[in-house]
């Protein structure tokens, strides 16, 4: 265990920092199974050697740069029909964060990108245990790229790109876990309407006209929606068409 954090009601009262593992998530699934867990058990990084995005996809990150944070979260009044609802709410907390230090050009893209103009600044990764139609716990992983400047990938950037200087990182995840619980207590309430507003107001490439792709072919179209289930919607010259993840490209 290594530190608390003290601005926040329950997340990261319990913690463990590890210099460096496979993947905070896989840490976190092993502590699902080992155990009843504790609710707000945060398991953070320096270095992941098998971090990864959503469907497998691989997260870039220097070590000691980026947070790499998975938090554990006790979530039975959410039905599985709903899961998209965590997804949501972690995707506001971290756009709250950045908010803090980036107020132009800031987008939550679908289904778990931070964008700014057009370039990857962070990543969600939410794994749900599901019994019957409730989700009784979800495992919450978030990457952002803080003090990072180079990368491979030629979409990347980073809060220190952006801003011309290097942050504390235990700083940042302080407020990252009381944005992610900020958020979290207003789900509870039953606010899920007023986050769903928030979510679609950030909205990566939202009632603009770009390109897409799905099975194989090119079309125009336009967001419109985010539907509770995950699916995102977008009006075609052919219509409404609805789509899961991977099945649409975001082309430009």
């Amino acid at each position: 265990m290594h530190k608390l954090f003290n601005n926040t009601v329950f997340i990261g009262k319990k913690a463990f920092y590890l210099p460096s593992c496979h993947s905070t998530n896989e840490l976190a699934s092993v502590l699902m199974s080992k155990r009843q867990p504790v609710n707000g058990t945060v398991i953070y990084t320096d270095y992941q050697t098998k971090g990864k995005g959503q469907r497998g996809n691989s997260w870039e990150s220097a070590k000691a740069k980026n947070i790499l944070i998975s938090i554990i979260l006790e979530t039975s009044f959410v039905q599985a029909s709903d899961f998209f609802h965590l997804t949501m709410i972690t995707s506001l907390a971290i756009y709250d964060l950045l908010a803090e230090y980036i107020n132009v050009e800031l987008k939550i893209k679908w289904p778990n990108d931070l964008m700014f103009e057009d370039k990857k600044i962070g990543g969600i990764l939410i794994e749900n245990y599901i019994k019957q139609d409730i989700i009784e716990w979800c495992i919450v992983g978030v990457g952002l790229n803080v003090n990072q400047t180079r990368f491979h990938e030629k979409n990347a950037i980073s809060l220190a790109n952006i801003c011309g200087q290097t942050f504390d990182r235990d700083e940042l995840i302080a407020l990252l876990l009381e944005k992610v619980e900020d958020k979290y207590f207003a789900l509870k309430r039953g606010e899920s309407k007023a986050l769903r507003h928030a979510y679609l107001d950030h909205l990566y490439w939202k009632n603009e006209i770009h390109v897409f792709k799905a099975k194989g072919k090119f079309f125009n179209g336009k967001i419109a929606d985010v539907e509770p289930s995950g699916k995102l919607v977008i009006k075609t010259e052919d219509g409404i068409k609805r789509f899961d993840f991977k099945e649409v490209v975001f082309v430009k």
